[in-house]
């Protein structure tokens, strides 16, 4: 049996937000993008613009939270090594699909005395399985 094409077609769809030292608490998963049911990632990164500048190093990890589930803090990234220059983690697609709205975000583990610099932005990029937003054929 030959494969049915599909006329539709749609971009993928990207969220960015900027995140700083004070938005984040070490260890903890924080919420960043929100994705809706359906959604598959695609690609993306964290990128850190401004060093965070804490006593001893920086991590970063970019996790998810499906629902009311606990967050899973390495998702997409785990622990990067310590941050001493700006550079990006990139997003490890997985091919999971979110069967409800969701969230992505990063999970910030510093060592030493508290940060008082640092800055960050978060890029998702993903579809939505059964979405069309034009016609190819």
């Amino acid at each position: 049996m030959p494969i049915t094409k599909k006329s539709g077609r749609q971009e993928v769809i990207a969220a960015t937000v900027e995140f700083s030292f004070a938005d984040l608490v070490s260890g903890a998963y924080a919420a960043a993008v929100d994705v809706p049911g359906g959604a598959i990632v695609d690609s993306g990164y964290c990128a850190i613009l401004t060093i965070f500048n804490s006593g001893t190093d920086d991590k970063f990890s970019i996790g998810d939270k499906v629902g009311a589930a606990s967050a899973t803090a390495t998702t997409y990234a785990a622990q990067s090594a310590d941050i001493t220059a700006p550079g990006i983690i990139q997003i490890v697609p997985t091919g999971k699909k979110y069967s409800e709205p969701s969230t992505i975000g990063i999970v910030w583990t510093g060592s030493g005395a508290a940060p008082t610099a640092g800055t960050g932005r978060l890029t998702v990029k993903y579809i939505v399985d059964g979405r069309a937003a034009f016609s190819q054929g």
